[in-house]
């Protein structure tokens, strides 16, 4: 089990219900073209993965990560350890208004629009 987040840019802000549908067809569907390819999202995905890094077997009691972050230049996907929560969630949604990429939290079905 792992908390989940999905990362995405948007021109125009979806709704919650929105969202969810794109999470998942994003994530059960792995669907490609769902949302549109965006540089902020490349950018948000390197520095997730600079700020925590990958999970590997030599950092898995170190890493805040059920499994590794999952990234392209459409959407980004992370699964944290439930122990890391409250520590990762706010630093990546400071990232995500950083590079202007919503968060959809389908736990809770919250979706934060990122403005820089």
């Amino acid at each position: 089990m792992s908390f989940d987040l999905a990362f995405w840019y948007e021109d125009v802000p979806s709704t919650a219900e929105q969202a969810l549908e794109i999470y998942e067809r994003l994530g059960e569907e792995g669907e490609n073209g769902v949302v549109t390819s965006a540089p902020e999202v490349e950018r948000f995905f390197a520095e997730v993965v600079k700020t925590y890094g990958d999970m590997t077997e030599e950092n898995l009691d170190e890493s805040p990560w059920s499994a590794s972050p999952y990234g392209t230049a459409e959407y980004v996907i992370v699964n944290i350890s439930f122990s890391r929560v409250q520590e990762v969630v706010p630093v990546l949604e400071q990232l995500a208004a950083k590079h202007r990429v919503s968060m959809f939290d389908p736990q809770n079905r919250e979706i934060i629009h990122s403005h820089a």
